[in-house]
């Protein structure tokens, strides 16, 4: 169930909130993105289908439990009893560029990008 929540999400973010910054971006259309998803989607339905009373029972019993999780951290949340840290970082080493306004990306610009060799002995064989 959470890897279908995960691929509504994906769909979701893709589709209506373009704008939103990312940390990384499939270089795919938005049509080909809501395709990406189908068979993997279809495959955990399937599976889900054949699956007997126990599995249902579990999967009902473990969303329970976090919609449960979820309201209480939000109750202490207010009372002040935890406190969330969130912090915002540009540090994305192993993210892909974004794309730019042409859909073309610069493989050479980025943090990520290695420096040119100016040593002509070095070379790799």
């Amino acid at each position: 169930l959470s890897l279908l929540m995960e691929y509504a999400a994906f769909v979701k973010l893709r589709l209506y909130h373009k704008e939103l910054q990312r940390p990384y971006r499939i270089p795919v259309p938005d049509w080909a993105a809501v395709i990406i998803v189908i068979p993997p989607a279809l495959g955990i339905l399937v599976i889900f289908a054949v699956s007997n009373w126990y599995v249902y029972y579990f999967c009902t019993g473990i969303v329970v439990v976090g919609i449960i999780i979820f309201k209480f951290s939000d109750i202490f949340k207010r009372l002040g009893w935890v406190e969330f840290e969130s912090r915002k970082t540009n540090n994305h080493k192993y993210a892909t560029a974004p794309l730019d306004e042409d859909g073309i990306t610069n493989p050479l610009e980025g943090p990520s990008a290695d420096p040119p060799i100016d040593n002509p002995e070095f070379v790799i064989a």
